[in-house]
């Protein structure tokens, strides 16, 4: 027995063939997109870590320069060498990766430095969510040069 809506089973029920198609086929695209949207954040979570602990080794090596300029030379190698020694880090954030200091009453005995490491990540990998643009992600970290720096007994 047969009706305009579709075929009955024996009991005279319509049978649910298809059912599982269109469930797939609508929900498809929803989980897609969501899986999108973890792997985003877990790149953004994860470079946010990475630049907090480059700018926390950085800002501690640059207290043991002498000079300035020696400090940025350190923080510039130590931000890179943490994100570029990372094989899960987006290509992007390695090509921009850089530190930056900012001494606070300038580079002497006892004034706190503040190191800032950035990089910029690519998200049009992940262009179905609709982000298209890079985002820039920067963390600080604020270390004290020793106060007794350059005394001699």
């Amino acid at each position: 027995m047969s009706s305009r809506f579709g075929r009955r089973n024996e009991s005279g029920e319509r049978g649910e063939r298809g059912t599982m198609a269109l469930e797939l086929a609508i929900l498809a695209p929803v989980l897609l997109a969501l899986l999108l949207f973890l792997m985003a954040c877990g790149r953004y979570f994860q470079t946010s870590s990475l630049l907090e602990s480059a700018a926390r080794d950085s800002a501690r090596a640059a207290t043991q320069a002498r000079t300035l300029s020696g400090a940025q030379a350190v923080v510039d190698d130590a931000v890179r060498r943490a994100v570029i020694d990372q094989d899960n880090v987006a290509q992007s954030c390695k090509d921009t990766a850089a530190g930056r200091i900012r001494p606070s009453a300038g580079f002497t005995a006892g004034a706190s430095i503040t190191v800032e490491g950035s990089c910029t990540i690519n998200y049009r990998d992940l262009g179905l969510l609709g982000i298209d643009k890079d985002v820039t992600v920067t963390r600080a970290f604020t270390s004290t040069l020793d106060q007794f720096r350059g005394v001699r007994p």
